[in-house]
């Protein structure tokens, strides 16, 4: 565990599986920090484009993300990203458990959390990921705070990547010193980077975060678990 040797623990997530992570990979590498990629494995392919803003969102193919993801943690995000919150019990657990089953043969590796599509959820979505047998889902809720919480099925990041209050928040994180184990918990899609031109942001963010020889840098498996 973590805590054993450090307080203070940074984390990123990531959704869809898209080709803007590409480039955001890279950033990570490049400032040795570690992200969870949360993915729609019916969505693979470009038969599943969007576009926002004028900027076409690609879904990357499998055989794409296997090697890209390498030193990351692939988890779940359902097979086509539904609000779950409007689908039956049987419809939840068919997204959930084929996307688990997807991930473990195509990456070699079982996913033990997720990420809520559009952030819904409610007691019932709940329900069928604890019997599916993740053990964490990360919701959109910013708390604008690092401390740990006992919830996982309903955890709240401490923010977006391009929070307001970001600065203000990872300053204070830095600078903690006391004895109380502390998670900075940042998330977004790698497609804001394009559609709201963060690319240069996200580097300085990157570097600002990155390096701390009382931080340590994990997944949200090896971070949250």
């Amino acid at each position: 565990m973590w805590q054993d040797k450090y307080t203070k623990a940074i984390t990123l997530s990531y959704d869809d599986g898209i080709k803007q992570d590409i480039r955001l990979v890279h950033l990570l590498n490049k400032y040795h920090l570690k992200a969870t990629f949360n993915i729609n494995t019916g969505l693979s392919g470009s038969a599943f484009d969007f576009y926002i803003k004028g900027h076409r969102i690609e879904h990357m193919a499998f055989e794409d993300m296997i090697t890209l993801y390498q030193g990351h943690e692939v988890a779940v995000h359902t097979v086509t990203h539904p609000h779950l919150t409007s689908l039956s019990v049987t419809e939840i657990e068919k997204e959930i458990i084929e996307d688990i089953k997807n991930i473990e043969q195509v990456f070699k590796q079982t996913p033990v959390g997720m990420a809520y599509p559009y952030g819904h959820y409610n007691d019932q979505v709940v329900d069928c990921i604890k019997s599916s047998g993740l053990r964490y889902a990360r919701t959109v809720e910013s708390n604008h705070k690092t401390t740990m919480q006992t919830d996982l099925l309903r955890f709240k990041p401490t923010c977006h990547h391009h929070d307001p209050k970001i600065d203000e928040i990872i300053d204070q994180f830095l600078a903690y010193d006391g004895d109380e184990p502390q998670i900075l918990y940042l998330w977004g899609h790698s497609y804001e980077a394009d559609v709201d031109q963060l690319w240069d942001y996200l580097e300085q963010l990157f570097r600002k975060i990155s390096g701390h020889k009382d931080v340590f840098y994990g997944t949200n498996r090896e971070v949250l678990l």
